[in-house]
């Protein structure tokens, strides 16, 4: 067996968690920024995500590359691509269960990232609709939706324009 295979499979899953962990990281400060309304860094923050976005799928390829590398040297066929799992698996002690807990830790950071970006978003989805509630009630662009009967007896679902509201001078 080719330890430096091994190693160089190790170094690059290491390589892409950091590059994971960044993405945690700027998550939640994208998390801080919208809550504190600071649209400056969460300008900032959303283009370094990205570019790490691009960073991290650039080193997808590496990963690939490496594990298949591995796969190859322990026998494995090269279709259907090995997992971590089986390849660790077929590893060493030592060697396996560096790659087994490589494995694990990237499945954690991608659960996190997908969890947190999901609650990014319901916050910019909430701010977004108070912005709009607050423009549509200033400009009078609301409208309400009738729910009395027609003619015919059905539901009239006819929207009726609300006034524009008036704003006190003391706002």
């Amino acid at each position: 067996m080719d330890i430096a295979i091994v190693a160089k499979l190790a170094a690059t899953l290491e390589e892409h968690l950091a590059g994971y962990q960044k993405l945690v990281d700027f998550i939640s400060e994208e998390k801080k920024y919208l809550l504190s309304l600071d649209l400056d860094g969460l300008l900032v923050t959303s283009q370094a995500k990205e570019v790490l976005g691009r960073a991290i799928q650039d080193q997808v390829a590496a990963v690939i590359t490496s594990l298949s590398d591995t796969a190859l040297m322990l026998g494995l066929p090269p279709v259907p691509q090995p997992t971590l799992q089986e390849v660790a698996a077929l590893l060493p002690k030592p060697y396996g269960g560096k790659i087994n807990e490589l494995a694990i830790t990237l499945a954690r950071l991608k659960n996190v990232i997908l969890r947190e970006n999901e609650a990014n978003r319901r916050f910019v989805q909430e701010a977004l609709s108070l912005v709009n509630g607050s423009i549509n009630a200033l400009t009078g662009a609301d409208q309400i939706k009738g729910d009395s009967y027609g003619k015919d007896g059905g539901q009239d679902q006819s929207v009726k324009k609300a006034r524009p509201t008036k704003v006190s001078k003391e706002v």
